[in-house]
């Protein structure tokens, strides 16, 4: 057991220390809450003033002014605790007395606000925005840096066009061709031979058999060419970066070089969609 004595040098070194935290942990509180930040504001310039007015008070009751200084220039930087605060501006008249103030604008410090950031905020809320939508097929990839994949869209889908430009070029030129008018299939059959006529309008059956050909063809090439561009909008704007989407076309049975030019390419087209987790 501790006698009478070390009991009362216990009790005094307790009382001691209490006394200590009583003075010393609502120093550190202040400290800590005296903690003051730099915070910089701009204002229009007022052609012919002589000078400006600033007011700063706290946003909260009861309000009391903190901060009346005059300055030369439409800016002033200065020191503040963290908080919610007001300010108002007025410009001074030649005599040096302020007009009338602005109304009062909120603001809250936080961090340190110095001239150099708060200009850098200024330029860039005034910059346009710039969407992050592509409406442009390979826009997003040349934009984002992928410069191949652009490329490929891009010269893709010229190539289509080119395509297609032949095919309708080819239905055209079938279609203007006097031998494959019917009249004057007929003219012909009465004035020549019934071999002649026979003959011409086999080859007439020939021909719009290649021109329904180049009309299915120009048909799968402005569908393909539409499927490209809408896959490569869904890439750039919407696919996460997660998921994968491939498109194959391919003909749907094995085909000779003959039976392409009789009939064109029949296509089948595969669509393979994968979630990477």
């Amino acid at each position: 057991m501790q006698s009478p004595a070390v009991k009362s040098i216990l009790r005094s070194h307790l009382k001691v220390f209490q006394y200590i935290l009583i003075f010393i942990v609502p120093f550190f509180g202040v400290f800590a809450e005296g903690r003051s930040f730099i915070y910089y504001i701009e204002w229009k310039e007022v052609k012919g003033s002589r000078g400006y007015i600033v007011e700063v008070r706290g946003a909260a009751p009861p309000q009391t002014t903190i901060l009346e200084k005059k300055v030369q220039e439409n800016e002033i930087e200065f020191r503040l605790e963290s908080g919610s605060y007001e300010y108002r501006i007025a410009a001074l008249n030649r005599f040096g007395k302020p007009s009338a103030f602005t109304p009062w604008t909120g603001f809250k410090v936080e961090q340190d606000r110095p001239k150099e950031i708060a200009l850098a905020e200024k330029e860039a809320a005034s910059k346009p925005k710039v969407s992050s939508r592509v409406f442009i097929p390979g826009w997003g990839f040349y934009r984002n840096g992928e410069k191949l994949k652009a490329m490929s869209v891009w010269g893709g889908l010229a190539a289509l066009a080119f395509l297609g430009n032949a095919e309708r070029e080819a239905g055209n030129r079938l279609a203007s061709d006097p031998k494959n008018d019917p009249k004057i299939i007929g003219i012909l059959g009465m004035q020549a031979s019934p071999l002649v006529a026979t003959y011409l309008w086999e080859e007439r059956s020939h021909h719009k058999s290649q021109y329904d050909m180049h009309q299915r063809n120009q048909f799968v090439l402005g569908g393909l060419a539409l499927v490209t561009v809408s896959f490569s909008l869904w890439f750039e704007n919407r696919l996460p970066p997660n998921q994968t989407v491939t498109l194959k076309v391919r003909p749907d049975t094995p085909f000779a070089l003959t039976s392409v030019v009789r009939e064109g390419i029949a296509t089948k087209w595969e669509l393979d969609y994968t979630w990477r987790f």
